[in-house]
C-alpha cells in the first residue's frame, strides 16, 4: 500500500473535533486570552482613528482593570471548586461603605484597610457558611445575597454619596500603594493555587467531587478556603475602588459580577472549575474586559447594548469552556 492510499484512507477530523484539539492544546488556555486581547485593541484602534492608543486610555483601562483583576482572580478560587458567587460585586460595595466609614470615623487610612479586607472576608465566608449549613448551591446563596448586602448599602448611604478625604486618596493613589498590593495579593494567590497542596485539592474537587470525596478530601472544608481567599480580593477591590473614586456610592459594584465572570472565562478559564483552572486568568480577562468597555464607549455604544454584548460573549465563551470528556464521572451542573 502507498502512503498516498495510506492518506487517501484516513478519517477526515470533523470540525468538531479539530476545534476540540485545538482547546485542548496545553497552550490554548494561555495564549487565547491574549489572542482575544490584542485583537480588540487592534479593532478599537482602527475604529477610533488611534485614539484608542493613548496613554490616557490605556492608563484608565489598566486602572480599571485593577480592580477586576483582583475580584476575577479571587473568585478563581471558587469557580475552581465546581461553584459560583455572583454576589462578589454587592460584598465589595458593602465593604467598602465600611472601610469608608470607618476611615471617616478615625482618619486611619491604616483601619480602612483592614477593615475593608476584614469585612470582605466576613461576608464571603458568611455565604460559604449559608451554603454548608443548608446544603444549597453556592449561586442560590449568592441570589440572596445580592439583595441583602445592596439593602444593607442602601440604607447607610441613602441617596447620599459617601465622600472619603480626596487628600488621603491621592497620597495612596501616588505611593503606587494599589499596585504593590494587587501584586502583593496575586503572589499569594499564585503560590497557594498551584505551589501547595490545598490549591491541587481545590482543582481535583472541581473537577470530581465524587473522586474527590472518595480519597478523603474534605469538600466543605476546601470550599471555606476558595470563599477566604476570595474575600480577601473582595476586601482589597473595595479598598482600590475607595482610592480610585475618593467616594462610595449605592452604584459601586453594579455589574461587576458580570464583569468577573467575563473576565474569568476570557483568561481561558472554565467558571465550572476542574484541572485547568489557574490564578492568573483573571488578570488577563480583566485587561480584555476593561478594553472592551473602554472600546465600545469610544465607538459610542449605548451602556444598555454594552451589557447585551457581554452578555453574548460571556454565553458563547461558556458554551465553548463547558464540554468535559464523556468518560470521566463528574459533578453535574445544576
Amino acid at each position: 500500500m502507498t502512503d498516498t492510499e495510506i492518506i487517501k484512507g484516513t478519517p477526515r477530523l470533523s470540525l468538531t473535533d479539530r476545534v476540540s484539539i485545538i482547546k485542548n492544546n496545553p497552550s490554548f488556555s494561555f495564549a487565547f486570552p491574549i489572542i482575544v486581547l490584542l485583537l480588540i485593541i487592534s479593532v478599537f484602534g482602527a475604529a477610533t482613528g488611534g485614539s484608542f492608543f493613548g496613554k490616557n486610555i490605556f492608563l484608565g483601562i489598566f486602572n480599571q482593570a485593577i480592580i477586576i483583576g483582583t475580584m476575577a482572580t479571587a473568585v478563581s478560587f471558587i469557580y475552581t471548586t465546581g461553584n459560583l458567587d455572583i454576589s462578589v460585586g454587592n460584598a465589595m460595595a458593602l465593604a467598602a461603605t465600611i472601610g469608608a466609614l470607618v476611615y471617616n470615623t478615625t482618619g486611619n487610612a491604616v483601619l480602612m484597610v483592614v477593615s475593608a479586607i476584614v469585612s470582605g472576608i466576613l461576608l464571603m465566608v458568611f455565604n460559604c457558611t449559608m451554603s454548608v449549613i443548608f446544603g444549597v448551591k453556592s449561586i442560590t446563596v449568592a441570589i440572596v445575597m445580592i439583595q441583602l448586602y445592596s439593602a444593607i448599602v442602601s440604607n447607610i448611604l441613602g441617596p447620599e454619596t459617601l465622600k472619603v478625604d480626596y487628600a488621603m486618596c491621592k497620597i495612596m493613589e501616588n505611593s503606587g500603594f494599589r499596585y504593590a498590593a494587587f501584586i502583593g495579593y496575586f503572589v499569594l494567590c499564585f503560590v497557594v493555587f498551584h505551589l501547595t497542596s490545598a490549591g491541587r485539592e481545590l482543582r481535583f474537587i472541581g473537577g470530581n467531587d465524587v473522586c474527590a470525596n472518595q480519597t478523603g478530601m474534605n469538600s466543605s472544608k476546601a470550599k471555606y478556603i476558595s470563599f477566604l481567599m476570595a474575600g480577601i480580593g473582595v476586601g482589597l477591590a473595595a479598598v482600590f475602588t475607595i482610592i480610585r473614586t475618593g467616594s462610595v456610592s449605592t452604584e459601586v459594584g453594579n455589574g461587576m459580577g458580570m464583569d468577573v465572570m467575563l473576565a474569568t472565562v476570557l483568561g481561558g478559564m472554565s467558571i465550572f472549575g476542574g484541572a485547568k483552572s489557574n490564578s492568573y486568568a483573571g488578570l488577563l480577562g480583566a485587561l480584555t474586559v476593561s478594553a472592551l468597555n473602554k472600546g465600545l464607549l469610544m465607538v459610542g455604544i449605548s451602556p444598555t447594548v454594552i451589557q447585551g454584548v457581554r452578555g453574548a460573549i460571556f454565553l458563547l465563551l461558556v458554551y465553548m469552556n463547558s464540554e468535559r470528556p464523556q468518560t470521566l464521572p463528574t459533578r453535574q451542573q445544576v
